[in-house]
């Protein structure tokens, strides 16, 4: 018997296959739970919601199969032209698209829905691969560290400006594969740095605290700084340079913070950070899937038995907060089995990826761990209240078909390229 999964003389991964097709099936599964009728639990055909699910996965396999039969070799050939339709498209919902939840980031086809922000990952995740694959860049200097920068930072400004912000931060994990293709440690320090910046002004900020007395900690530090390095001329001048980007980047968190984000969004934030308690509205959703969670127990409620579930009080349980129906119904049990699944699905893309002696597939395969890895953690982590509750599908779970059309075509392109076994 084979070890690999054939479709018409094309072999894809097995094991990511069969992961894949079990997260569609917890997904549908738990889309129809979140979704039913309490007085019609098993008539499958009166769920909307999960019949158009299974619409969307029906596009799914539509998707696989013209992966599987296409020339793997036009992939990085067509690579920087996907990103570019992908940035294209980006632009053009801000003039043409629909608003949904205060953001104008939908193409709308009567009662169908295209989220072109989704499949611009896939175009990031390509364009990087090429830019640092194909061309064999040699990955130092400032000149391709910045032009790896432009390639997913541009569709981060270009999505702020639909208003949404979540889908905008999940193309900040593509700075991790910059670090796994050999981007100096440093620049990941200075990150981290940045991040920490960046909390502690909003702190500052929802406290009302003036900013200049964050900049006054920043010239504490670097005395210190400059005192443990026995006041070396290169310490000063570091000192003085790490000083005036973090009083810059403190001064552009500040108005950012206050001139761009929006109410909702500052309250989501000081929600997560303790700064705010607000159980009535920004923190209703949040506090009702805690509570959802936490009733599933050891071995949870029961298929089609949740009450926060059947009740409605956790608002898009089929979409971003799918995963509170999974913790009450399935417990702590089923939460851990879809972890292991989860990881494991990572673990072996990172494998693979890890095998692949063309560096366009290599590279490529970094960007779909990333991808899923951020849009898993962040999710989950909104849910149980560790993040701001910014919006974010649940991989291959939540309901929609724009996120698992695109979650598709990023992974299959992937198997597809997959050198041990494609041709």
């Amino acid at each position: 018997m084979s070890s690999s999964f054939n479709i018409s003389r094309n072999r894809f991964d097995p094991a990511i296959v069969w992961m894949y097709v079990l997260l569609v099936i917890v997904g549908l599964v738990n889309i129809y739970s979140a979704s039913v009728d309490v007085n019609k639990l098993y008539q499958f055909t009166n769920n909307a919601i999960a019949l158009r699910q299974v619409m969307w996965i029906s596009g799914a396999i539509v998707v696989i199969l013209t992966i599987a039969f296409s020339n793997k070799n036009l992939i990085p050939y067509f690579a920087f032209g996907f990103y570019g339709i992908t940035m294209f498209l980006n632009i053009a919902v801000l003039f043409v698209g629909r608003e949904v939840a205060g953001a104008k980031s939908w193409f709308g086809f009567g009662g169908v829905g295209i989220q072109p922000s989704e499949f611009a990952k896939v175009g990031v995740a390509l364009a990087l691969a090429k830019f640092l694959g194909s061309y064999d860049v040699e990955f130092k200097g400032w000149k391709n560290i910045g032009k790896s920068l432009a390639i997913f930072l541009t569709p981060v400004l270009i999505i702020l400006a639909q208003n949404d912000t979540g889908s905008a931060l999940v193309f900040l994990s593509f700075f991790l594969v910059l670090y796994r293709v050999g981007m100096p440690s440093y620049y990941l320090i200075a990150a981290l740095w940045f991040v920490i910046i960046a909390i502690t002004c909003i702190i500052f900020s929802a406290k009302t605290i003036p900013i200049l007395y964050l900049i006054y900690v920043f010239i504490l530090l670097a005395s210190l700084a400059i005192y443990f390095l026995r006041k070396s001329r290169l310490a000063i001048y570091l000192t003085i340079g790490l000083l005036a980007i973090s009083g810059g980047f403190t001064y552009a968190i500040g108005q950012f913070y206050n001139g761009i984000l929006k109410q909702y969004q500052r309250d989501r934030i000081e929600v997560v950070l303790g700064l705010k308690e607000d159980k009535r509205k920004t923190g209703y959703n949040l506090r009702q899937s805690k509570i959802a969670i936490g009733a599933g127990g050891i071995v949870g409620r029961g298929y089609l038995k949740g009450t926060q579930t059947k009740m409605g009080f956790v608002p898009e349980q089929h979409t971003d907060f799918i995963f509170c129906t999974i913790g009450e119904e399935w417990g702590f049990m089923g939460v851990t089995a879809l972890f292991i699944l989860y990881m494991a699905l990572l673990i072996r893309i990172v494998n693979v990826a890890e095998k692949q002696q063309d560096p366009f597939n290599r590279v490529y395969g970094y960007g779909v761990a990333c991808i899923l890895f951020t849009h898993f953690t962040v999710n989950i982590g909104m849910t149980i209240g560790f993040i701001p509750v910014i919006g974010i599908p649940l991989p291959f779970i939540s309901f929609g078909g724009s996120s698992l059309w695109a979650f598709t075509l990023l992974l299959f392109v992937f198997l597809k390229i997959d050198d041990r076994f494609s041709k």
